[in-house]
């Protein structure tokens, strides 16, 4: 019933945890691909085709390295069942996640399935298993309460069940780094309604070291996604766009206060930052007015008013973080923690 994908680049100090998570669900009709991407370090190969051999159930697939959107797309055209679930290498589910998501689905006619996430480091929690809440949602309504970053789903496609049927028809966009933000509003706008359960039922290991924490020049590859975005979101109408622009004010937010913790002289830094600075500037007095805008972007506005480039520099690297995304634990909701973070 349920097509579980693990993309796996030089996995092995996790995936045997990613995998026992799965092999315990409380649901025994489900199906695991683990796609090793072209990994180097000579164990996660070998890894994978064990895991594979002791149940029937799990299917080790290898292919060229070519990022985790490619190794998500070979999952989703290999799958064989009527739901798709995505679990990263070092993350983990709940023992009843698959169960919980199947029985919301069933009961709300929801073709998508979000359940809150929760972000650990070390060993993977044990908590005491609690019921979940469950909203039924539009899809606009859900990819609205996504962009705002407001409590509910988030963009990561981990901690979900998708109709295989709806989420094949669009693969991830392979070659960039924010690949589910790109690629949820794509998904959930196929969709009749969507499921939200408040319980964390998907484990996301928290890793200081990550892409996530540090600036890298692909960083930016977030502006790029959110211009697409925006120019979705102006198609489906004015409350929209306003959600997508602001999400894009956010992502400025956050890439100048990366850039501001990691000088440079560099002429890519520098374009970038006024990049940055453009958009904060176009968006600032919509966000500011708009009542659904969360707190952290209309401070960071009114410090952009006040302040100058040298105080929104210092308010993106306190406010934003220096060494890690906002929002990054992600059992309240919304995040861009997973975005690229392989």
């Amino acid at each position: 019933m349920v097509s579980v994908i693990i993309p796996a680049f030089n996995a092995a100090a996790f995936l045997a945890e990613a995998v026992g998570s799965v092999l315990s669900q409380s649901v025994e009709d489900w199906e695991l691909i683990i796609v090793d991407d072209g990994s180097t370090d000579g164990l996660t190969p070998r890894l994978a085709d064990t895991l594979a051999a002791a149940d029937s159930r799990v299917r080790a697939m290898h292919t060229p390295n070519r990022g985790v959107s490619a190794a998500r797309n070979a999952g989703m055209a290999a799958a064989r069942g009527e739901w798709l679930a995505f679990l990263d290498a070092d993350d983990a589910l709940r023992g009843d996640a698959l169960q919980l998501m199947l029985e919301a689905a069933g009961k709300s006619g929801a073709e998508i399935v979000c359940a809150a996430q929760l972000s650990f480091r070390g060993d993977i929690p044990q908590p005491g298993v609690a019921a979940a809440g469950m909203t039924v949602l539009s899809p606009d309504e859900a990819i609205e309460g996504i962009l705002y970053q407001r409590r509910g789903p988030d963009c990561s496609a981990c901690g979900k069940l998708f109709d295989r049927r709806l989420a094949a028809t669009e693969p991830f966009s392979e070659g960039i780094r924010y690949e589910d933000l790109d690629w949820f509003y794509r998904v959930f706008s196929l969709a009749r309604r969507v499921a939200w359960l408040d319980a964390p039922l998907y484990f996301y290991r928290s890793n200081p070291g990550s892409f996530t924490h540090t600036w890298t020049e692909a960083r930016a590859d977030v502006l790029d996604v959110c211009d697409r975005l925006c120019a979705w979101a102006a198609l489906r109408g004015e409350a929209m766009l306003a959600a997508a622009s602001d999400r894009r004010l956010s992502a400025a937010f956050n890439v100048y206060g990366l850039l501001a913790a990691n000088p440079g002289s560099a002429t890519e830094r520098t374009q970038t930052a006024g990049r940055c600075l453009g958009i904060i500037r176009r968006q600032r007095r919509k966000s500011l007015l708009n009542p659904r805008v969360r707190l952290k972007n209309k401070l960071g506005i009114l410090i952009s008013y006040a302040g100058g480039p040298w105080l929104l520099r210092r308010l993106s690297r306190i406010v934003y973080g220096t060494g890690r995304d906002q929002n990054s634990v992600k059992q309240s909701g919304s995040s861009e923690a997973t975005e690229g973070r392989r």
